[in-house]
Order: C-alpha cells, then structure tokens, then sequence
C-alpha cells in the first residue's frame, strides 16, 4: 500500500513532484510518515486538548483559503486544497456548537463567514457544487448529497443569526434536490451537469429536508425526505448491511467505507429524532451494534467492509471513526446502553492517538487523516477537514456525555436508568 501511494508522485511533472519532495522533507511530514511506516501510534491526550487541536487546525484551514470557505485538506504531496463547499457547510454547526461551549466570539464569526461564503458559491439552481471550490470559470456540477450537508449549515446559521437570507439559500437547495428525486424516492444520476450515483447514505441529505420543514412547515421538504428514507430502508439487509453505500458502482473501489456506513446511520438517527418514526431508528441500531461488535472483537475498525462485514482493508477510516464513534454516543443516550459508552470512548482514543496536537507543522498539528496509516487507500498522505470535524463532534459529546454520567453516579443512580425520553435532546 505504501509503495502503491508513492508511485502518485512519482507521476507527478517535476516541478510538482519537487516541491512534494521538499514538503516530505520536512521533519515533522517524516516523522509522521516513519511512525505510521513502523506501525507505531502516540497516546492519545485529554480529550479536551484534542479537541482544542482539531478546531486549530479548521481555523487555519479557513486562513490558508483568505475567505470564508475551509480548505479541503493538507496534503503531502500539494499542500493545502482549496475550500470545500461540501464539507465547509458541515462544518457550521460544528463551529457553532464549539463556539457556545466556549463562548469565543471569533468562533460564532468564523462559523457566519463559512455561511456568507456558501451564499456567493451556491449555483444558479440552488444546489452545490461538488468537489473543491477553483473558482467560478471553472466548471461546476451540482451534487446531491453535497447539496443536503451545506443546508444543514444554512439552517444552523440561520438558527443562530435569524439572518433570512440563510434560510431562503436552504429551502432553494431543498426544492433542486425534490426536482432531482426519482420516483422511487432515490437520488440517481439526472444528467450531464449532475455528478452522483444512487446512494444509500443519502439519508443524511433526507435529512437536511427534515430540516428545513422543522423550520418553515413546507411539508414538501418532509415529503421528499420520507420518500427516500423508505427506500433507503429497503436497501438494508438482515445483518445490518445497506446495499449501494459505496462511493463508487463502476470502478474498482466498491466497498463502502465506514465513512459512508456512518453517513448513512447518521441520516436515519437524525431523521427518527425529527419523526419519531421508529423504523429509522431500529435500522440505524443494528448497523451500529455490528459495528461495536467488530470493534470489540478485533479491537481496531477496519476502514472497508464487504457485505458479509468481513474486513477489505488493513487501513482505519479516521473519519468513519469519529462518525461512529459520536452516534455510539448517542444511541448510550437513547438507551443507557454501557457497552456503546465503552466503545465510543475507546475509538476515539483511537483517533487522538492518532493525532498530533503540538507538532510544529501547521498542515499537522491537531489535524485528523483520511487514512491511518497515513498511506492507506483513502484520501493518502492528506490531513482532511471532514476528519477534524467528525473528531471535534465526537469529543463535544463525549464531554457533554461524561458530565452526565459524572452526575448520574454522584446521585447514586443506576447507570441503566440514563436515557433520552423520545429522542428529545
């Protein structure tokens, strides 16, 4: 795998590949790329200093770009990407949430600059774009899933700012994705200008719908939303698969991610908060449990699965962790359930251990891998923003979680007895 990933700059023109050897020289890239060659990882820090780290990292990642918008990632090999629109838009809420935690003013201001930004990038149509942001004479294609992510950072900024132009940017991007809607309540491919394929953890985008109908009472957006969350249910097997929940159907990598396994559940759990409908819930349990179960037995997750849920890659999705690593969290506060407590905990101190939150290189320093090793399959030799936000989620719970346990125990209470009535949080 490492030697396979080395060829990239190897195909690089020379300039590239010149300026790629000199980033790998530097020696916190190497001391990274040593570490992970030898297998070794460091011990994971208080939570809260990671935490700290990973929303460092996002800050910088939004300064490299001198706008609003959050670079997609630093890589090795280019550097820092340009900004994401996708994952910018995901990232609101988690700035929002990091910033009444602490109550830093920079944080509510970054997290209304990434808004503004999705404003003057969102397309004529009202969807988004896919890929990373090069500039408006640059083609763009409209993405569905893309589409439901930065809604759900219009609708947070709106809740938090009251400013309707967020709102009206939302409900545009909701009424594109009902006029792209199969039938069947599927998202497919629609045409030249639209990059995607039917996708299972299109729940989350049916999400994004419930959304918007929870705040303006356009039924439509609720419509739309069950529709594809009754054939996302028809995708799910028995042993808590969900068939077409790969990136890609036609090329050689089909084998869902635990980032997308996650995406998937996340879209049902969220969408089961807002209906109350229990099917979603249940289909989102099962996939969760076999998951812990995995991670309890082989005491490390696999980054891809087969739909036996036998392992495809050596490699661990650091993003797919920290996905799952939050809805254990929240499925322990559904249920009172120790065992998903126990879990979470522990795979996020997997993914801390994995972080370096003092190395001097900014590109580093708190931020979270596609792949760990660094050289696995997804997203190679690449610190991802997606990751440092999934991460920053997961430890916000985390800490939310344990002051209630904290408080559960001091009262001399059965630990069985902590649940979330209804899902209401």
């Amino acid at each position: 795998m490492f030697g396979k990933n080395l060829k990239k700059i190897r195909e690089l023109s020379f300039s590239k590949a010149l300026h790629a050897g000199l980033r790998i020289t530097h020696p916190s890239l190497l001391r990274v790329l040593m570490q992970d060659r030898a297998g070794r990882m460091g011990k994971p820090c208080q939570s809260r200093q990671s935490l700290e780290a990973a929303i460092g990292w996002l800050c910088r990642a939004q300064d490299v770009c001198g706008g609003g918008g959050v670079s997609a990632g630093y890589s090795f090999v280019h550097g820092w990407h340009p900004p994401y629109p996708e994952t910018t838009g995901s990232i609101i809420p988690t700035f929002y949430d990091f910033a009444h935690l602490t109550r830093k003013e920079e944080i509510f201001e970054r997290a209304r600059r990434m808004a503004d930004w999705e404003l003057e990038v969102q397309l004529p149509s009202g969807a988004v774009q896919g890929s990373v942001y090069r500039g408006p004479q640059v083609k763009r294609r409209p993405v569905v899933f893309n589409t439901g992510q930065v809604i759900l950072g219009w609708l947070r900024a709106f809740a938090e700012t009251g400013d309707e132009r967020y709102l009206n940017a939302a409900r545009r991007a909701g009424s594109w994705l009902i006029a792209v809607q199969s039938a069947d309540g599927a998202w497919r491919l629609a045409g030249p200008e639209v990059e995607t394929q039917v996708h299972a953890y299109d729940s989350r985008t049916a999400w994004s719908l419930l959304e918007i109908e929870a705040m303006t009472g356009e039924g439509r957006y609720a419509d739309a939303a069950r529709l594809n969350l009754e054939w996302t249910l028809t995708q799910s097997l028995e042993n808590g698969w969900f068939n077409n929940n790969a990136y890609f159907i036609k090329r050689s990598w089909t084998m869902p991610l635990t980032h997308t396994i996650a995406y998937t559940i996340e879209g049902l759990f969220e969408s089961c908060r807002l209906t109350g409908e229990e099917s979603y819930l249940k289909a989102a349990h099962k996939t969760a449990e076999k998951l812990m179960r995995i991670f309890e037995h082989r005491r490390r997750m696999p980054g891809e699965f087969d739909q036996d849920w036998a392992a495809t890659a050596k490699y661990s999705c650091l993003a797919g962790n920290a996905q799952i690593a939050g809805l254990w969290l929240k499925l322990f506060e559904v249920a009172g359930d120790m065992r998903f407590l126990n879990a979470a905990l522990k795979l996020n101190d997997f993914v801390k251990a994995s972080q370096n939150p003092t190395s001097f290189h900014p590109g580093v320093r708190g931020g979270v891998k596609g792949s760990q090793p660094i050289f696995g399959r997804y997203t190679p030799f690449t610190y991802v923003n997606w990751g440092a936000k999934f991460l920053a989620d997961s430890l916000m719970l985390e800490e939310r979680v344990m002051v209630d346990v904290e408080e559960t125990v001091l009262a001399d209470k059965p630990l069985a007895s902590y649940e979330v009535a209804a899902m209401a949080s």
